[in-house]
């Protein structure tokens, strides 16, 4: 039996290094082991790019690591307004202001972009 393939040959444009590739599979592993004590934890990671989140590690998959945080929303109406207030006067230092939404949101961040996961 033979196979008939029609329409153009597909060229490869990059095909990563086996040997990275076994590298990075080592660093997920030791990811996936170092991590899963933590779980339900509070914690801080840096990402590659140098941002930082702080949250709740909710879980963890092949891919990803799932991060927990709050967001505050000041004006309620779905989008962060960090100069909008409501009457002049309203609010304290370190309090919201009212009509102030908190909610939590789960942050997908991709395992090999990590760069440091510490306690809080």
């Amino acid at each position: 039996m033979s196979t008939y393939q029609s329409g153009p040959q597909t060229t490869v444009i990059y095909q990563a290094d086996p040997a990275a590739v076994k590298h990075m599979q080592g660093v997920r592993d030791s990811l996936h082991q170092s991590c899963k004590p933590y779980l339900n934890h509070q914690v801080q990671v840096q990402t590659l790019d140098g941002q930082m989140h702080e949250g709740t590690l909710a879980g963890m998959d092949s891919k990803n690591l799932y991060l927990t945080v709050t967001v505050t929303m000041e004006n309620g109406r779905g989008y962060y307004n960090p100069y909008y207030k409501p009457y002049p006067g309203y609010g304290y230092p370190g309090y919201p202001y009212p009509g102030a939404v908190s909610s939590n949101v789960i942050v997908p961040l991709v395992l090999y972009e990590l760069l440091a996961i510490s306690l809080l």
